[in-house]
């Protein structure tokens, strides 16, 4: 059963019988209280009747019915409550009584032998009666006297508010099952919307959201929804990125392998199959040697990118300075023999690093610069209260704009002829990227073609 019906269903179920349950205590406890006040009325009736009675023909022959009339007209004198009168022998033969003929009052005498007074409601063809009997006279043999009074308009005006009250009830009860209905169809609504969005994104749709119209539990439900509807869309659009990614990465990484050893085999074989000169021989070997570094780099990246995901790295504290007094002196043979110019400017400072990585890292962006055909390469280091910031700029040849943003893809290459005559791959500045990311920090590319490149390192 669906959450709609539970819930109508519940709240139908639990008005009506609230409202049932509390109109019949009210009818009830309204007749019951109405019954008791003329039980008490006819009571007292009953007592002043007995007494005037008593009183009158204390010193009577009890029996002569013309005294005992007179005696009963007395008593009854302006009793307006009191309509039934009669007075029966211990035997339960009739003295003297107003009650019709076929009227049974066997049962209330036989109270009445229980207890001094008793009292009972009877109905008498189309009328209601409440009966009240007792002792009239308990010297040698009891007499009774019984008092009857006429509620059947009591009884009627019950049966009346009872009719009146059911169409009430089914009145009130019609237009709270409306009313529970709007106010059910309305607390369903947001849950139903997150279902149909969840059945969308089931079926691939990230982009559809829930309209919030409430800042209840309900909305904070849809806005909960829509932020988890915008996490999946994230990801999905970051899986999707990153497949593409991997098989950019294999189709570059084919290409990669089958170009120089396309031309080892090539060159291998003619060096087997052919009388070569001597210089010929040694040319065709100098391009086997050639091919053959160039795998060899791409190799060596390609472990250093993959074996930095295994690796626990232990952090030390490193003074900036020396750091960079060793970047010099690694890369002077290199620049020089490049006739590049590497000018330090650089605050004094500790800094948190796995020594090697953050080298490597460095020496990547410093070949890339040698690469660009720079002469001049600017390393600035500058400290903060809660950051330190390391800029790698140079003078080469820059990078366009719209690749600005892949550039630490693996294999991605800007300008893939002069990549070739470097043995370049593509791979440097993923591997740098990477390392940064170890280190929780951030890497940034500015550039401008013809004009050079910054690296802003922020740690």
């Amino acid at each position: 059963m669906k959450i709609f019906f539970k819930l109508f269903i519940s709240v139908v179920l639990v008005l009506c019988i609230s409202l049932s349950t509390f109109g019949y205590f009210l009818i009830i406890n309204s007749f019951q209280n109405t019954v008791q006040r003329e039980v008490l009325q006819t009571l007292e009736q009953f007592e002043l009747i007995k007494f005037s009675i008593e009183s009158n023909i204390s010193t009577l022959d009890f029996r002569n019915e013309i005294v005992l009339e007179n005696v009963i007209k007395n008593a009854l004198n302006g009793n307006i409550y009191t309509n039934l009168i009669g007075i029966y022998s211990s035997n339960r033969e009739k003295i003297n009584s107003s009650f019709p003929e076929n009227f049974e009052i066997t049962e209330i005498l036989e109270k009445v032998q229980n207890s001094s007074l008793a009292y009972k409601i009877k109905k008498n063809g189309d009328k209601y009666i409440l009966i009240t009997a007792g002792y009239l006279k308990e010297d040698k043999e009891p007499i009774y006297l019984i008092i009857g009074k006429d509620i059947t308009k009591i009884l009627t005006e019950y049966e009346q508010i009872k009719r009146i009250y059911i169409i009430i009830y089914y009145f009130i009860a019609l237009i709270s099952i409306i009313i529970v209905l709007i106010l059910t169809l309305l607390i369903i609504s947001p849950i139903k919307k997150v279902n149909d969005l969840a059945k969308k994104i089931a079926n691939g749709d990230y982009k559809s959201r829930i309209k919030i119209t409430s800042n209840d539990e309900l909305g904070e439900l849809g806005k909960s929804f829509n932020t988890m509807t915008e996490a999946i869309e994230k990801s999905f659009e970051q899986i999707k990125q990153t497949s593409i990614q991997k098989e950019e990465f294999v189709a570059n990484f084919a290409h990669e392998l089958k170009t120089p050893l396309t031309s080892i085999i090539g060159y291998a074989d003619m060096i087997c199959l052919k009388n070569l000169k001597q210089e010929q021989a040694k040319e065709y070997a100098q391009y086997i040697w050639n091919e053959g570094m160039r795998l060899e780099n791409l190799s060596q990246k390609l472990m250093n990118l993959i074996m930095l995901n295994c690796q626990n790295l232990i952090f030390e504290k490193v003074s900036v300075t020396e750091f960079f007094q060793d970047i010099k002196q690694s890369t002077k043979l290199m620049l020089d023999k490049n006739n590049i110019i590497l000018d330090t400017k650089i605050d004094e400072s500790d800094i948190f690093v796995e020594y090697d990585l953050f080298k490597t890292l460095i020496l990547n962006i410093v070949d890339n610069s040698r690469k660009a055909n720079a002469t001049k390469i600017y390393i600035t280091g500058k400290k903060s209260s809660e950051n330190y910031e390391i800029i790698i700029s140079d003078n080469g040849c820059g990078i366009p704009e719209k690749d600005l943003n892949r550039i630490t893809e693996a294999f991605f290459i800007v300008d893939k002829s002069r990549a070739q005559k470097q043995y370049s791959a593509g791979i440097g500045l993923a591997l740098a990227d990477k390392i940064v990311k170890f280190h929780k920090g951030t890497l940034r590319f500015e550039s401008k073609l013809e004009k050079g490149t910054k690296v802003i390192i922020t740690l």
